[in-house]
C-alpha cells in the first residue's frame, strides 16, 4: 500500500532536518542556523504528534521547543550558557511528558521486559557514567549544587526514556523501524547531554558549533517514528526471550563495562574502576534476576507440557498414555492386587448421529464428572481414546473392584449407559494382556445386551437382538446431566 501524501510529506520534512542537523555544524556558525537545526526537528515532531493524536509527545515536544528558544535567548544575551535557568522548568516538564508517552506505548506488558530493558540500559548508562564523572566532579567543586543537579538530571530522564522505549520495543509496541529509530534517538539525547559536561570541562570551543547536533538528529528520528504507522499485530507478550535484537544486546550491555574498565588499563588511561565496576557488578545481578526468571518460566512451561501430554482435554482425566504408564507401573508390583475394568458408553455413535459431535462431547464430560465422583481415593479412572475409559484399581480397591464398577455403572447420567468388561490380574501378567482380556469382556458385555459388568468369573452371556438403536435418545433429549 503506497504511503499517504501527508505522511510522504513527514518523511521528506524529516529527512531535510537530519540533513540540517548533520550539515550546520560543518558551516560557519550563525545562531540562527543552529538553533534552526534543534527547532525545526522539534517543531516537525509537535506537528506530527498533533496529527497521530499523541498528545503527550505533543505536550513533550512543545515544552521541548520553548524550553530551547528561552535557553538560547539566555546565552545569546549573556554570551555564554545560562545553566541552571527557567529554561529547565520546560526541560524537565518536557521529559516529564515524553516519559510518560513513552510509558503509555509500551503499556502494562509483562515483567520480564522491563528486566530486559534495565540490563540492555546498565551497561551504556555505566560507561556514560564513568565518561561524565570526572566533569561532574568538577562542577561539584566550582559550581553551585542547584548547578551540580541541573546536569544530572537530563542524562537521568534520558536513561529512563531509553528504559522505557526498549521496554515497548520488547513488548512489540513499536514496529521494528521505529523501535530502531526511538532508541537511536534516546541515545542521541543522551550523548547530547552527557556530551555537553564533556565539552564544556575538556573542550568549550567545540561546543557551540556541535551543541545542537545530537538534538536535531534526535528529533528528527522521533519525528519519522511517530509518523509510522502502528504494528498491525503486536509481538506475543508471553514470551521469556523478547526480541533477538533485545537477546543480542543483553549479553553486550551486560560485557560494556567491564570492556570499558580493561580498555582504559590497555591504553594506559586513568581506570575508572569505581563506577565501570559498580555497572558491571549491576548489569551481572540483573542478568543473574533475568536468567533466573527466564529458567522459572521454562519450567512452569514444561511441567505444563507435561501435564497436558498426560492429561485429555475433553474431561481433565489422565489419558491413555498416563493410563498406559500406571498400568505398567501396578502390573510391576508383583505383591499387590491390581484390577482393570474397560467402560464404553453405549450406542455413543447414535448419540453423536442425533445429538452432533458436540452433544456427544457434552455426554462424554458428564459421565467423566459423575464417575469420579462415585470413586474412592486410590481408583484412577482413564479416558482410553474415543467413548471408552479405563478403570485401574491397586490395593485394597482392588479387592472391591466388582462394586465400584457397579457403583460407576449406576452413576452413569441417564438416559445413557455403559457396559463394563473387569478383569484381576493373574500372577506374573503384564498390563497388556490385562487389557486384552478385559476388551474381550467389555465385548461379551456387548453382546449380552450392554448396561452390564462382566467379568473373569460372569457366565457367557446369550446374545441380544441386534438393536443398535434402540435406547438411543431421541433428537432433542439432552446428551448430559450434571
Amino acid at each position: 500500500m503506497r504511503p499517504r501524501p501527508s505522511r510522504r510529506a513527514e518523511v521528506v520534512a524529516a529527512l531535510v532536518c537530519v540533513a540540517g542537523a548533520t550539515t550546520v555544524p560543518l558551516l560557519p556558525h550563525h545562531p540562527l542556523a543552529s538553533a534552526a537545526a534543534v527547532l525545526a526537528p522539534v517543531l516537525l515532531l509537535l506537528v506530527v504528534a498533533l496529527r497521530r493524536r499523541l498528545v503527550w509527545t505533543a505536550a513533550g515536544a512543545a515544552l521541548m521547543a520553548a524550553g530551547d528558544v528561552v535557553f538560547r535567548l539566555l546565552w545569546w544575551a549573556q554570551g555564554t550558557p545560562v545553566v541552571p535557568s527557567v529554561a529547565d522548568v520546560a526541560f524537565v516538564l518536557g521529559y516529564l511528558a515524553l516519559l510518560r508517552a513513552a510509558h503509555l506505548a509500551a503499556g502494562p506488558g509483562r515483567s520480564g521486559a522491563t528486566l530486559d530493558a534495565l540490563i540492555v540500559v546498565a551497561g551504556p548508562a555505566a560507561v556514560v557514567a564513568a565518561a561524565v564523572h570526572g566533569p561532574l566532579a568538577a562542577l561539584a567543586v566550582t559550581g553551585t549544587p542547584l548547578q551540580t543537579a541541573q546536569a544530572l538530571v537530563a542524562p537521568l530522564f534520558d536513561l529512563a526514556l531509553l528504559v522505557l522505549v526498549v521496554r515497548a520495543s520488547v513488548v512489540g509496541a513499536l514496529t521494528r523501524p521505529q523501535a530502531a529509530a526511538l532508541q537511536t534517538a534516546v541515545v542521541l539525547l543522551l550523548v547530547g547531554n552527557a556530551g555537553y559536561l564533556v565539552l564544556v570541562d575538556l573542550a568549550p570551543g567545540l561546543l557551540r558549533p556541535w551543541l545542537g547536533a545530537p538534538f536535531g538528529l534526535a528529533f528528527s528520528l522521533a519525528a519519522l517514528a511517530a509518523s509510522a504507522p502502528a504494528p498491525t499485530r503486536p509481538a506475543p507478550r508471553t514470551s521469556p526471550s523478547g526480541s533477538r535484537l533485545v537477546l543480542a544486546l543483553l549479553p553486550a550491555s551486560a560485557c560494556l563495562p567491564a570492556a570499558v574498565l580493561v580498555l582504559q588499563g590497555v591504553v594506559g588511561a586513568g581506570v575508572d574502576w569505581q563506577v565501570l565496576g559498580t555497572g558491571a557488578l549491576l548489569a551481572a545481578v540483573l542478568s543473574t534476576l533475568r536468567l533466573h526468571g527466564a529458567l522459572r518460566v521454562a519450567g512452569d512451561q514444561a511441567r505444563e507440557l507435561e501435564r497436558l501430554a498426560h492429561v485429555d482435554d475433553l474431561t481433565g482425566l489422565p489419558n491413555r498414555r498416563a493410563c498406559s504408564a500406571a498400568a505398567e507401573r501396578l502390573a510391576g508390583a508383583d505383591e499387590t492386587p491390581v484390577a482393570l475394568a474397560l467402560l464404553d458408553l453405549d450406542r455413543f455413535k447414535a448419540v453423536n448421529d442425533s445429538l452432533g459431535h458436540a452433544g456427544g462431547d457434552a455426554l462424554l464430560r458428564a459421565a467423566a464428572r459423575a464417575w469420579s465422583a462415585v470413586l474412592p481415593a486410590g481408583a484412577d479412572l482413564h479416558r482410553w481414546g474415543g467413548e471408552e475409559f479405563v478403570l485401574l484399581l491397586g490395593g485394597a480397591a482392588a479387592e472391591r473392584a466388582e462394586v465400584l464398577v457397579q457403583d460407576l455403572r449406576l452413576a452413569t447420567p441417564a438416559p445413557h449407559t455403559v457396559s463394563a468388561g473387569l478383569v484381576a490380574r493373574r500372577p506374573g501378567e503384564d498390563a497388556a494382556s490385562l487389557l486384552a482380556r478385559a476388551d474381550a469382556l467389555l465385548y461379551l458385555a456387548k453382546e449380552g445386551g450392554r448396561d452390564r459388568v462382566c467379568t473373569d468369573a460372569s457366565p457367557a452371556p446369550a446374545p441380544a437382538p441386534a438393536d443398535d438403536d434402540a435406547g438411543a435418545p431421541r433428537p432433542g433429549t439432552p446428551a448430559s446431566s450434571s
